[in-house]
């Protein structure tokens, strides 16, 4: 007899959906995938060795020679600087300002990052688990190559930065940076939505939104390594806090209470795959924001999908898949209109992300992302007349607590500071 209750790490349990026979495991996908971007990052890393030798001190004479420069090189006009720590205002009215100025640019951001990955969470749900109609058999087939669903949504998301762009080209920084910089949060952006796509394959969504709780931790200790970033015994009780906190609400919600919270060891690798590209691609995009003359969240933003289009388009064409994808959304209804609404959700999306990652950096991020998960989940109970346990509100309000606790805790460190000065 199956167990009512929530079923940790490699505990048993049904997947997400019933995988065919036919289709390839995981790893046997990781590994092609991986195989087709070497093919794209082995002759690319070999062109930017040459073309830094070729114009280590010549200046290109062609156009094709000016943009390999500007691919390897970056601009030599620019020196590249570590943006030093903005000073803070000592005028009370001031600093009063800026913090009121800067809560509304974190509550518009965030209700743009609510509205989006909602959106996105639905579809994808939708488009990995379920079937589409077959319009010539009458049949429901499912799809799943999730390598595809991410080629559309870079796709997408060109588009929409290509118009942004397209507007705002004379307020836009000089790209001082080699180009090539944003292959590396294009792979580990890629491989983490791929992660995360296949991983609802093996596991349950709640069960996929209940790993995530921990991206806070992961994100600071990522920080540490990647960019040196260190911090307080404060900070990492509250990362803590926030991991545990809602860790124990979405596992005493009512839907988690229902569904039970299945996984698998497939599922986990993929959980941790996920969390570990993803943070890799938040502190990896700070440092590169932390520096001058700084790359525009838009400059950034098709950097990145650029790339992971070209990796996709290739993996996918060597693979065989892409053409087969074609023809799924062709034969089968409404595949092609979910497709689009998650790619355009996800692009629209990318917009709040860069933006918060840029003004307040990959911690608040992570931590309004597991806001996020926890909102839905409260909405819903009351939407549908849910209730919520006990331990659901104890894990609330560690939840809040820390946040708010931190909060404090750096305004008066920061009066202090003042006071000092």
């Amino acid at each position: 007899m199956p167990s009512n209750g929530p079923q940790f790490l490699f505990g048993h349990g049904l997947p997400a959906r019933e995988i065919s026979p036919d289709e390839q495991p995981w790893v046997v996908k990781l590994f092609i995938i991986v195989l087709g971007y070497a093919t794209v990052i082995v002759p690319t890393f070999y062109l930017i060795s040459y073309a830094r030798r070729k114009y280590a001190s010549g200046e290109p004479r062609t156009a094709f020679g000016r943009f390999l420069r500007s691919f390897a090189v970056g601009s030599e006009n620019y020196q590249l600087l570590e943006v030093a720590p903005v000073k803070h205002q000592s005028h009370g009215g001031i600093e009063t300002r800026s913090l009121l100025k800067d809560a509304i640019a974190l509550l518009f951001f965030f209700a743009g990052i609510q509205c989006t990955l909602v959106m996105m969470g639905f579809l994808q749900e939708r488009i990995i688990t379920k079937g589409y109609h077959n319009i010539a058999l009458g049949q429901l087939e499912q799809f799943g190559d999730a390598q595809f669903l991410v080629f559309c949504n870079r796709l997408v998301a060109i588009v929409v930065c290509a118009i942004v762009l397209s507007l705002t080209w004379r307020r836009q920084p000089p790209h001082a940076q080699p180009l090539y910089v944003h292959s590396f949060t294009s792979i580990s952006n890629t491989m983490s939505t791929w992660c995360q796509y296949e991983a609802l394959k093996y596991v349950s969504f709640p069960t996929q939104t209940i790993c995530k709780t921990s991206k806070v931790v992961v994100t600071m200790l990522m920080g540490l390594v990647l960019r040196g970033q260190r911090y307080t015994w404060q900070e990492w009780i509250c990362g803590g806090a926030v991991g545990i906190g809602a860790s124990l609400f979405l596992l005493s919600s009512g839907r988690s209470r229902k569904e039970g919270v299945v996984t698998s060891v497939s599922g986990m690798l993929l959980m941790i795959g996920y969390l570990l590209f993803d943070s890799y691609t938040l502190n990896y995009q700070k440092k590169l924001f932390d520096k001058k003359p700084k790359i525009s969240k838009y400059q950034m933003m098709m950097g990145v999908n650029v790339f992971s289009a070209i990796l996709c388009a290739v993996s996918l064409l060597e693979q065989g898949t892409l053409f087969s994808s074609i023809d799924f959304a062709l034969e089968h209804e409404h595949f092609f209109r979910d497709v689009f609404f998650l790619s355009l959700s996800g692009a629209t999306g990318q917009l709040f992300i860069y933006s918060t990652i840029e003004k307040f950096g990959p911690i608040v991020f992570a931590v309004m992302m597991t806001i996020r998960q926890m909102l839905s989940i409260l909405l819903s109970s009351f939407y549908y007349g849910h209730s919520l346990s006990s331990w659901s509100l104890v894990g609330f309000g560690v939840v809040f607590s820390a946040i708010f606790l931190d909060i404090y805790r750096r305004y008066f460190e920061k009066r202090r500071s003042v006071v000092k000065q």
